[in-house]
């Protein structure tokens, strides 16, 4: 795979797990229940772990990791505190968060299919990704 494919891919699964870092640090803010509060905690390390992995072998490759744009992290934020303010309760949040998660799948799939010339190494990270997407899915149900 060119290196330019594999930096891109990269780019994909730090963009995404920095995404759930980021989307989990706003919601702690906001959660009340210390049940999914503790889940929450749980999944941030998750997300950080993944994004650390995927930051360092972009810099291993010489690259510069993209971040999430200005635009998608002020809107994400907004849309959480909306859905927040209108609902904090863990169900909602556990709901919000499961839609979040599916998309990551999606997300973190169709680049997994899309690259399926890339190196073991970060092929084996983006499934790691999308398990835990998925597992984070059935951890959550117990909320709804």
């Amino acid at each position: 795979m060119n290196s330019h494919n594999t930096n891109d891919f990269l780019a994909e699964i730090y963009r995404g797990a920095n995404m759930g870092v980021q989307t989990i640090n706003n919601l702690l803010m906001k959660v009340t229940d210390n049940t999914i509060y503790n889940e929450l905690k749980y999944q941030l390390r998750s997300y950080e772990e993944i994004a650390n992995e995927a930051y360092a072998e972009i810099m291993k490759r010489n690259s510069k990791p993209k971040d999430i744009s200005m635009f998608d992290k002020m809107s994400a934020k907004m849309s959480i505190g909306i859905n927040t303010f209108i609902n904090n309760n863990s169900s909602h949040i556990a709901d919000m968060l499961i839609k979040g998660n599916t998309m990551g799948v999606t997300g973190i799939t169709k680049s997994l299919n899309s690259h399926s010339d890339a190196d073991k190494e970060i092929k084996d990270l983006a499934d790691r990704f999308v398990k835990l997407e998925q597992d984070n899915i059935d951890r959550l149900k117990k909320f709804l």
